[in-house]
């Protein structure tokens, strides 16, 4: 299919239903105040009203800390609905938002320090994620909370990447995961900062673990990669379109969209907000890497959790060979499980398999590699069990979404309640 023609600067709606209508058949006021605020300003009237509809604020609270998302939370909800939160809530709110920024000082502090190091013993490195953005689409790490920075650096430099960096005050972490795990990992073992317990550093050594399906590494983000500047001239970060798509294939994939979604949703906003971003560009890339329908599952959550939303023309290239009928089901099955908290899926099994029926794995050029499969080869770096669980996929398929039917039933009947 050839790429789409290039889109107009503006958003458009998505060819899905009204954001705030399925959120509030699918959501609890907790989850449906967290994201919407991952949104922009035209979520605001929305906030006012979720914010009035029996809020737990205690739970919010908890879901928001699990977020990072409680600095952000707390401005936004000041200025447009302090009357709805209860005094309590927000004074807590306050106080840990002051100590998420003084953390954030500190962690700016400390990767400064850290390039400087790197940059000396002549280690070329890339920020990524969270510490990447928050010096490209954010304003500074103030906007973009994160409790670990994550470092790329050459392969043929990690080990010494390594060592300057436990000169520079980061610590080996003691017990946990084995470090002969990490072996066929992206990432060394990680290092925690001598001064904070809750800041650790991970040294990439490539962007997904050794088994994984897409045709997109660290040799693309160095081939687009742009300079920090004179003050780091050792340091590169992604270009957007790349940061982008490793926030989406993190999310949908190595994550199963079951972590990280309002800081997913929020960056996917704060990249491709404005007419700069090229989206012709991205679309190219995400299905040139096998990722296209990773990318249309992260948007599609993105537009009805919190209205924000990929041009129309884009989601049309990205969109899985699926009928109406069973994406709407999926969405609702992704909607309903968002938080590790609150997982509504009865069964392990089913979640895998609605998982396969969204991304489409095979079709996608991924073969026999699924993001579990890591997750079992990380716990036991033995990899027993993992051929026989791949053998049982596609026979096991059908029965899996036999034994629990009241949930299949649940997903479906929404369709058509949604539509009716």
């Amino acid at each position: 299919m050839s790429a789409p023609a290039p889109m107009p600067p503006e958003r458009l709606p998505m060819p899905v239903q009204d954001a705030a209508s399925v959120q509030r058949g699918l959501a609890r006021p907790e989850e449906r105040l967290l994201l919407l605020t991952a949104g922009g300003p035209a979520n605001d009237e929305a906030i006012r009203d979720v914010a009035r509809c029996g809020v737990d604020w205690q739970r919010f609270l908890a879901l928001a800390q699990l977020e990072r998302a409680v600095p952000i939370v707390h401005a936004r909800l000041r200025a447009i609905a302090v009357a709805s939160v209860p005094a309590q809530s927000l004074e807590q709110m306050r106080r840990l938002s002051l100590v998420s920024d003084f953390a954030m000082l500190h962690l700016e502090g400390r990767l400064r320090e850290s390039l400087r190091t790197l940059g000396g013993a002549n280690v070329r490195c890339m920020l990524l994620k969270g510490a990447a953005l928050a010096r490209t689409a954010y304003p500074g790490v103030r906007q973009r909370p994160m409790s670990d920075l994550d470092i790329l650096v050459d392969p043929s430099n990690a080990q010494l990447a390594r060592r300057v960096m436990l000169q520079a005050g980061w610590r080996e972490a003691t017990g946990g995961i084995p470090a002969r795990v990490y072996e066929r990992h992206h990432h060394l073992p990680p290092l925690h900062d001598g001064g904070s317990t809750e800041l650790q550093l991970e040294l990439h050594t490539a962007l997904f673990p050794e088994r994984q399906p897409f045709a997109f590494d660290a040799r693309d983000l160095w081939s687009r990669a742009r300079s920090l500047g004179p003050e780091f001239p050792e340091a590169f970060v992604p270009d957007p379109i790349h940061l982008l798509l490793h926030a989406c294939l993190h999310f949908l994939w190595s994550h199963q969209a079951r972590f990280g979604v309002w800081r997913t949703i929020r960056d996917v906003d704060a990249l491709t907000r404005g007419p700069a971003f090229d989206w012709p560009g991205f679309v190219g890339t995400a299905k040139a890497s096998r990722g296209a329908t990773s990318c249309y599952w992260t948007f599609r959550i993105a537009a009805v959790a919190a209205g924000v939303t990929a041009p129309p023309e884009v989601m049309a290239e990205l969109r899985p060979a699926r009928s109406d009928y069973v994406l709407q089901a999926i969405e609702r099955h992704f909607i309903m499980n968002l938080f590790p908290v609150d997982v509504v899926c009865p069964s392990v099994a089913l979640d895998h398999a609605l998982w396969e029926l969204a991304v489409m794995p095979r079709r996608s050029g991924h073969g026999e590699v699924r993001p579990w499969d890591e997750e079992a080869e990380f716990v036991d770096p033995n990899g027993q069990n993992v051929n026989q669980r791949r053998r049982l996929r596609g026979r096991a398929r059908m029965q899996r979404f036999l034994a629990v039917p009241g949930y299949v039933r649940t997903l479906l009947d929404s369709r058509d309640r949604v539509a009716g």
